[in-house]
């Protein structure tokens, strides 16, 4: 199930039909032109519509203490591993602090529908400021927003989003007027009785239909006979109302924190007559405000306006015509909060990048993704961390981590970039995170692991220490054995690449070569040498390799039996002068993954027998680009065969490093992150896909 958004209602909100409440309403709305399968709806047990049903979840335990924070707990469990790009959450600031704890990578938008100083999460200063720091905020009225803001907390990105509703075809006007909300005082459903009661009174308005819609568990205001009760009906209904309804009336006493009754109205063309409180006039553009909001006040207006028929019928036109509440402008505004700008503009890159050791390490990895990164048009900074930190250790900071995270935050703050991308980084602390986070949560940030992730030297979490505020994870394993993380929708594969500048040789295109095999093999790269009393189990495999072979086979092994690796060019003049060479990579798990040494082999024209263990097949044919071995033995009968076979080798060779640099280069790696961390449809774009 890959959801790519969540929306968390408040806990007791009905999602159902005939009694959604407001926020519900809201978030139907929301989704009017969305593909609803890419959103987990959260709220209480609902019976919803069928549009709904794969999607809405709820929390099949109701305990009886503790309920809101056993409901947000819930959601946690269950979610836990999905990578939202956005988590909506409507009117239960309390909410927050708990989600992004435990979704540190997902754009909080955080809906207020009432006053913020009545809601539990925040009513203090310290709860606005940490709702302020960590969502995106959105008021449904200026009324609210000004009781939220102070000079502490006005920001561009907190916005009011007036709720769109669709617009009816006109339709002729009936005598009728109608109420719609709970049946009680604060909503002024009183101050409507009594004056509708004398409208009734008078001859000429008899015939004047009034009508409520809405219930009141406690209700105190009795029944009265000139009105008809509805009682809960549908949203759909309530519009039917308003098609056919000329004046609909909201007298509310209390402070209304959105004037919802006037932007219905006015999408069917009825007037709104409403009281001043709250949100009320906000959205009351061309219809009636009550300054007293008596019951008095209420009957003249309506015996003013029920006495010229023709004004009423031509102010529900203009009403209809001028509204502008409109669904397509409410839908706009919504998608620019879930949908993030897909450009990256600035990049930047925290990894070793071999500064010390570039003329020995200039093949390596990042080194040629940053050249990639180059090759776009954006900005690109970066920090080498071992280079940086071995430079800035000092009496006040002996390891040097200190002024290494300061500098990530400061250059964060001062680059703003769109995407971090990590390496094999490890001194980067939570805290540097939590405050990348705070500073701007839509950078997005990945990291990308080059190394075998077989168990016997692989602990998840011990890499990938920080993986709760980490975007998107790419590894150059298939990710499959790491299924018990349960981040699949987060761990993606990505091959070694190869760019022209670096993998360059066409080795197949040289002749009078002097070494028959050639195999490097190294305890790491940035140590250089071999690491005394290591053992590889690779080299077993090549001294059994050795012994077959006939003793006029020119072999060259390297980090074995004490001969030392090589690097930089040294290497390079190596593979050139090899007419076959042997691609063998460490660890029990190796679907799909091989060291970089697949890419400056086949990046610059090498013959290449690989192992068949790690599946390269899947992506390469195996007769005409990359021949493929199983045991010492196998290996041994191929490279007699293909030694005998220059030209063959070469055609193979050829196939391969085409393909290699046609679909495995930097540009098309970069264009795989950005499709991934943006969550674009892949399927076959990609040769590995």
């Amino acid at each position: 199930m890959d959801k790519k958004r969540a929306i968390i209602l408040p806990y007791k909100e009905s999602f159902g039909d005939k009694n959604s409440g407001a926020a519900s309403i809201f978030v139907k709305e929301s989704l009017v032109n969305e593909n609803v399968d890419q959103f987990v709806i959260y709220g209480s047990k609902s019976i919803v519509n069928a549009k709904y049903k794969k999607n809405y979840f709820y929390n099949p335990v109701q305990k009886k203490y503790f309920r809101n924070y056993n409901y947000i707990k819930y959601f946690i469990k269950k979610f836990s591993h999905f990578n939202f790009e956005t988590i909506e959450i409507h009117n239960r600031p309390e909410y927050i602090k708990e989600i992004k704890k435990n979704f540190p990578t997902s754009k909080i938008i955080f809906f207020f529908h009432n006053d913020p100083n009545t809601l539990r999460g925040s009513k203090k200063n310290e709860e606005k400021k940490y709702i302020y720091n960590n969502c995106h905020i959105v008021f449904l009225s200026k009324w609210i927003q000004k009781k939220f803001e102070n000079k502490k907390f006005i920001n561009k990105k907190n916005i009011v989003i007036y709720p769109g509703v669709k617009q009816s075809n006109y339709k002729k006007k009936q005598k009728i007027i109608f109420f719609c909300g709970k049946l009680n005082h604060s909503k002024g459903y009183d101050v409507f009785i009594q004056a509708t009661k004398k409208i009734k009174k008078i001859k000429k308005f008899s015939d004047w239909k009034i009508i409520s819609a809405g219930t009141e568990s406690r209700r105190v205001i009795p029944v009265e006979d000139h009105i008809k009760e509805l009682g809960q009906i549908s949203n759909k209904q309530v519009y039917n109302i308003y098609e056919k309804a000329l004046i609909s009336i909201a007298p509310s006493n209390w402070e209304e924190p959105l004037g919802r009754l006037p932007i219905e109205s006015a999408a069917h063309g009825s007037i709104s007559i409403t009281s001043d409180k709250g949100g009320l006039p906000e959205t009351n553009h061309h219809g009636y405000i009550l300054k007293d909001n008596s019951s008095k006040e209420l009957f003249e207006l309506l015996v003013k306006l029920l006495s010229n028929s023709k004004k009423l019928h031509s102010l529900s036109k203009k009403i209809y015509n001028s509204f502008d509440f409109t669904n397509e402008k409410f839908l706009k505004s919504i998608s620019n909060l879930r949908y993030r700008d897909e450009k990256v503009k600035k990049v930047f890159l925290i990894s070793n990048l071999n500064l010390k050791n570039k003329k020995r390490l200039f093949y390596s990895f990042f080194n040629k993704l940053k050249l990639g990164l180059k090759k776009y048009p954006l900005k690109l900074i970066s920090i080498s961390d071992r280079d940086f930190i071995r430079d800035n250790r000092g009496i006040l900071d002996i390891s040097g981590i200190k002024s290494f995270n300061k500098a990530i935050i400061n250059k964060v703050k001062l680059f703003n970039p769109d995407l971090i991308i990590l390496g094999h980084t490890d001194r980067i602390e939570i805290k540097t995170f939590e405050k990348i986070r705070s500073i701007n949560n839509d950078i997005k940030i990945i990291k990308i692991f080059i190394d075998s992730i077989s168990n016997e030297f692989f602990k998840f979490k011990k890499v990938f220490y920080e993986y709760k505020f980490l975007n998107n994870i790419f590894i150059s394993s298939n990710p499959k054995m790491l299924k018990e993380q349960d981040l699949s929708n987060k761990i993606k594969f990505i091959p070694y690449p190869v760019d022209k500048k670096i993998d360059n040789l066409k080795s197949f295109n040289l002749i009078n070569k002097q070494i028959d095999v050639f195999f490097a093999l190294s305890h790491g790269q940035n140590r250089g040498i071999l690491k005394k009393g290591k053992i590889d189990e690779r080299e077993e495999f090549l001294s059994k390799l050795k012994v077959l072979l006939p003793d006029h086979v020119k072999c060259n092994f390297i980090g074995i039996n004490n001969a030392q690796p090589v690097w930089g060019n040294e290497f390079y003049n190596r593979i050139k002068n090899s007419k076959i060479l042997i691609n063998l990579s460490r660890g029990k798990y190796k679907k799909h993954y091989s060291s970089d040494r697949i890419s400056s082999l086949i990046g610059n024209g090498c013959f290449v027998l690989n192992e068949k263990k790690n599946l390269y097949s899947d992506f390469f044919d195996k007769k005409n680009e990359l021949i493929n071995f199983t045991t010492e033995r196998d290996l041994k009968n191929k490279i007699l065969y293909y030694l005998d076979k220059p030209k063959l080798r070469k055609i193979i060779a050829s196939n391969c490093y085409q393909k290699y640099h046609a679909k495995i280069n930097t540009s098309i790696i970069i264009n795989y992150i950005l499709d991934v961390i943006f969550k674009k449809k892949i399927r076959k774009k990609y040769l590995w896909t």
